[in-house]
């Protein structure tokens, strides 16, 4: 055995210790300002959990944040403040993670599925055009990896044919494009902070809007669709009544305090995420059948992913580096499987292999490499050194 023998073919593995994918950044003031919270006299649904929903909607530079436990639940939030109902149809990619379609099926309506660019990896605008029935009500697109999707194109198809757009952003917190905060474009934006995400707060979503009606409606459905203050509260505090079928997706002030720290970080977690991606384009630049992420194009991404596209001049095929990187205690993934390939769409709605061939052939070849702002020099560098150790190997 040689050192520059990859260990899924007999060689020692590069790393002792697993490096994940993704990972949350946990600080001493994140610490602080989740004891200081629990030592307060809220811990849910309190004043911390509207500084919360202020300091992002500053952020992103809308009129109101609506805060809740998941980025899934958020996008259910939106389809039904959007009115998503059954008959209707809701348009999307089938490269992303199955909460992008919730946002439809939770409603009662019907997900359909058009192609990507295979450039960028999301919606496609000519494709959505094709879709376009008289049962249309909405487009959600995805920012894959945090690349944005093409904005301007979607929003002109939106104004065409008079859709809703729902961006899943939850890849994307913290970019920007034509120098607009992502999340500030029209009519409902949704954030993730899981802890793979930009910012974390444990679990948490959030919903952002510049509409009044839009606002007060998710905030309604986020706790029980309940009027706190109807007529007749004054006389009798009590009283409280429900208007219609509400949940409980209400965060807490230890998610928002945590989250409030994790902000106070945000510059330093884009400018350590950048770093990696420098570094990662420069050794991967003479890679054959290695293409990098897609550069930005009128936009300052925030890359939640570092997803790469393995093709034939690689020397093996995405599943064996996966399963080879894997023995290198790399914790690489795959975002994501499909949707028209699982039982659930082709069941219910009559999707199969074959329908996207954009979406498959850029799924084929996807692998996402380790990109996080815990990783120090040394763990980019295993990165580097396990794909160019891989493709040496075959090459």
């Amino acid at each position: 055995m040689t050192d520059d023998l990859p260990a899924h073919y007999g060689g020692e593995p590069i790393r002792e210790n697993a490096l994940g994918y993704g990972s949350q950044s946990i600080s001493e003031e994140e610490k602080r300002e989740v004891v200081e919270a629990l030592e307060g006299d809220y811990i849910t649904r309190g004043p911390t959990v509207d500084a919360f929903e202020e300091r992002v909607a500053d952020l992103v530079d809308v009129d109101h944040a609506i805060a809740t436990t998941s980025g899934t639940t958020a996008l259910h939030l939106a389809g039904r403040a959007a009115g998503f109902d059954s008959g209707d149809e809701v348009i999307t990619t089938p490269l992303t993670f199955v909460s992008t379609a919730h946002a439809a099926t939770y409603c009662g309506a019907t997900p359909i599925f058009a192609d990507i660019d295979p450039y960028r990896r999301t919606l496609d605008p000519d494709a959505v055009r094709d879709r376009i029935t008289p049962e249309t009500e909405a487009i959600v697109p995805m920012h894959y990896g945090g690349h944005p999707a093409d904005i301007e194109g979607l929003l002109e198809v939106a104004d065409e044919h008079k859709l809703t757009v729902i961006w899943d952003a939850c890849h994307a917190f913290g970019g920007a494009w034509n120098a607009e905060p992502i999340g500030a474009q029209r009519d409902m934006a949704v954030f993730s902070f899981h802890p793979v995400k930009n910012v974390t707060t444990g679990e948490g979503g959030m919903v952002v809007t510049d509409d009044n009606e839009l606002a007060k409606r998710l905030r309604r459905l986020r706790s029980f669709e309940m009027d706190y203050s109807p007529e007749g509260h004054r006389d009798e505090p009590w009283y409280q009544v429900s208007k219609g079928v509400g949940y409980n997706y209400n965060v807490t002030d230890i998610q928002a305090a945590l989250g409030l720290a994790q902000l106070n970080r945000l510059e330093a977690f884009k400018t350590r995420r950048d770093e990696i991606i420098s570094a990662y384009n420069a050794a991967f630049a003479d890679v054959s059948g290695l293409r990098t992420p897609p550069e930005s194009t009128n936009s300052d991404p925030m890359y939640h992913l570092y997803a790469v596209e393995i093709g034939e001049e690689f020397g093996c095929d995405r599943k064996e580096s996966v399963n080879a990187l894997h023995a290198e205690n790399l914790g690489v993934q795959v975002h994501y499987v499909p949707l028209h390939y699982h039982s659930y769409f082709q069941e219910e709605f009559g999707y199969e292999r074959g329908a996207f061939p954009e979406t498959e052939r850029v799924y084929e070849g996807l692998v996402s490499l380790p990109l996080h702002a815990e990783m120090d020099d040394k763990d980019v560098e295993d990165v580097i050194t396990a794909v160019h150790r891989l493709h040496e190997y075959h090459t």
